[in-house]
């Protein structure tokens, strides 16, 4: 097995574990919206965090006591604390805005973060980076169509944002000494009192069949944010960030197919300009 990753570079292996970290971001989102109609996505996201240290059992099992230990406990702080903050201020935005206007906000993390990568972490910014960043962006908005004002709601949205990719940057720091699993469990378990407090008003006992999708949200989740830890650890977010727009093709896709929402010929004109700036990233930057 180590063979055969050895024939690939760790930026070949990064852009891998970053597409299936994304699609796999994209399936919890989606089984979070479906069970959202029977219980409160607050609550979903509370227990999601809480279910963090069980689904990585086998990979503490594997690591040893050593993944409990952090050598950048500042980093890991100021990580949980932007989190949370991002956290809050996307749930709140959310309840007050446009699902559009929240998902085209949104994807303003890629070129706030690659921009953040640029000035505190001194990755190199290539001008085929930055074209093909514009060109999946500009399909996103071509997609989504969203409306141009900027109301509260928006502004948390583009705040939550903003703080998300701040975040980012110091993941990407922590990669520099910690395993992808002592990220993960970091943020799960230090992520618990802020989505408690959240989800507080709203708490419930869930059925059976809901424990199972509430499971199935924590599996994914989980092991979307420790792909995207791994994915960091080996690559330049430089090169990584322009894939995250490939998200909003799988979701159109998820979306097309369990929730039946129809699609429109701005969204295959918009999806096509994704995925070939996030093709042209991959292909370019292979070694």
């Amino acid at each position: 097995m180590l063979t055969f990753y050895n024939k690939f570079s760790d930026t070949t292996i990064s852009i891998v574990l970053m597409l299936i970290s994304g699609f796999s971001f994209v399936v919890m989102h989606s089984a979070a919206k479906y069970l959202s109609d029977e219980v409160h996505i607050f609550e979903i996201t509370f227990l999601r965090c809480a279910l963090v240290i069980f689904v990585l059992a086998p990979m503490i099992f594997k690591e040893g006591t050593k993944c409990f230990i952090t050598k950048q406990p500042k980093y890991q702080f100021f990580r949980i604390l932007t989190n949370s903050i991002a956290m809050l201020c996307f749930f709140y935005g959310l309840t007050i805005t446009t699902l559009s206007q929240v998902t085209a906000l949104n994807l303003t993390v890629p070129i706030f973060t690659t921009f953040l990568a640029f000035v505190f972490l001194k990755e190199k910014l290539k001008l085929r980076r930055l074209v093909a960043l514009l060109v999946g962006f500009l399909g996103t908005m071509i997609v989504l169509r969203p409306d141009v004002s900027i109301n509260l709601g928006g502004f948390l949205i583009l705040t939550s944002a903003f703080i998300w990719s701040i975040s980012l940057i110091f993941i990407k720091k922590l990669t520099e000494t910690d395993s992808a699993v002592t990220i993960s469990l970091y943020a799960g378990v230090g992520m618990v009192p802020a989505t408690f407090i959240a989800a507080y008003p709203y708490l419930s006992v869930p059925s059976f069949n809901q424990w199972l999708i509430i499971l199935f949200i924590a599996i994914t989740g989980t092991l979307a944010q420790t792909l995207l830890n791994s994915a960091f650890k080996r690559g330049t977010l430089a090169i990584l960030l322009p894939l995250d727009f490939l998200k909003l093709v799988w979701s159109v896709l998820i979306g097309y197919t369990l929730f039946v929402e129809s699609t429109s010929y701005t969204l295959w004109l918009g999806g096509f300009l994704i995925v070939a700036s996030s093709s042209y990233i991959a292909w370019r930057e292979r070694k």
